[in-house]
């Protein structure tokens, strides 16, 4: 399998992240539908991109990072968030 790399300059990855992060709880939480949540990522990283200077094709393959990223972490995301509120719940 070929590996691809998108470099992304480092005052864009703290965006990105604060972006991928946001979308996630709302796939896991509020249950927003994945391909929403990527229809939204390609929005808004499409400007984060576009300011970065990288192509369409660039901006094209971490789009598809980003749903590959969510499909695979969304669920222990979700366990891990249900284990939080419950401890939040538990009278000492």
């Amino acid at each position: 399998m070929k590996k691809h790399i998108v470099e992304l300059a480092h005052e864009f990855k703290a965006e990105l992240w604060e972006l991928c992060t946001s979308l996630i709880r709302l796939v896991v939480i509020e249950e927003m539908p994945v391909d929403s949540a990527r229809s939204v990522f390609r929005e808004r990283f499409s400007d984060i991109g576009a300011r970065a200077g990288l192509s369409d094709a660039e901006v094209d393959l971490v789009c598809y990072g980003f749903r590959c990223w969510l499909l695979t972490h969304m669920d222990a995301c979700a366990r891990e968030w249900a284990g939080e509120e419950r401890r939040r719940h538990v009278r000492p």
